[in-house]
């Protein structure tokens, strides 16, 4: 099984498109993750892509009506946008986490429909503030849902449950058995990005995440799957802290993700 490796957009917004698809490509990256704006702009940015021979993940974090009908034909418009331009996937940010059962029932079943409707397989991060906010939230979703696909960032878990989800084993061995893509960050019981994970500090921190993250590579390939997307996801501002009187980041994105990287290709190897 090939592990596809996607670099995030998330954090270098700031660069030109061409100077970041360049420094993506050189690097050995097999696709980024983006969010796509409507029109000629994104006709544009698909046609970088292609030039530069990159696939992408498509992801929708954008919807956050309260209004569930309001909610609803928002989040098809924007899931409809990314799986026209025939991303690997669709990672979305799936309904709210105060919606009822019910209501993100629906949303889910939108996702399904578009996806069956298109071919393009949307999976559902693992968000705070989203449906699958919470490990115990998650697994009721994937007992009522078998075919459910999740993106698996479970820093976001240990963040609200405040443990490394020691406690839950059911409800995430659960969530490895339906990771189609990866969001490769190490939190913690206190935060869903440690400063930096190269530092011993995080020792048992990183030891645990790297432990999921070989779980569900192991799983995909036991399910037969020709390859699973790795989205090595440290990120900027705010999840990256600042010293509080310099402002300097306490952590580089770039060699951070470079180091997760490396980390989960040794696992494989």
């Amino acid at each position: 099984m090939e592990i596809k490796w996607i670099y995030p957009r998330w954090g270098s917004a700031h660069l030109d498109w061409k100077v970041f698809l360049t420094k993506v490509k050189e690097h050995g990256y097999h696709g980024v993750e983006i969010d796509l704006p409507f029109g000629q702009e994104k006709k544009e940015i698909v046609a970088m892509l292609n030039d530069f021979e990159l696939d992408f993940v498509g992801q929708h974090w954008q919807t956050q009506e309260v209004n569930l009908e309001k909610h609803k034909a928002e989040y098809k418009l924007h899931l409809y946008n990314l799986a026209e331009a025939k991303p690997l996937l669709v990672n979305s940010h799936t309904g709210r986490d105060f919606f009822s059962f019910e209501q993100n029932l629906q949303l889910i079943n939108i996702a399904k429909e578009i996806e069956e409707e298109t071919g393009v397989p949307v999976a559902h991060e693992t968000h705070r503030s989203r449906f699958p906010f919470a490990a115990h939230v998650c697994k009721q979703y994937l007992h009522e849902i078998p075919l459910l696909k999740l993106t698996s960032d479970l820093s976001h878990w240990c963040c609200v449950a405040e443990t490394l989800l020691e406690n839950q084993h059911a409800a995430v061995d659960l969530a490895i058995k339906h990771t189609y893509h990866i969001h490769a960050r190490v939190g913690s019981s206190q935060s869903p990005q440690v400063i930096d994970p190269r530092v011993n500090t995080y020792k048992e921190e990183l030891s645990q995440f790297k432990n999921w993250w070989k779980a569900m590579l192991n799983n995909a390939q036991a399910a037969g799957r020709p390859y699973i997307t790795i989205a090595p996801e440290y990120g900027p501002l705010p999840y990256a802290l600042q010293h509080p009187q310099t402002q300097e980041l306490l952590g580089d994105q770039w060699e951070i993700n470079q180091f997760i990287r490396k980390e989960i290709e040794d696992l494989w190897d």
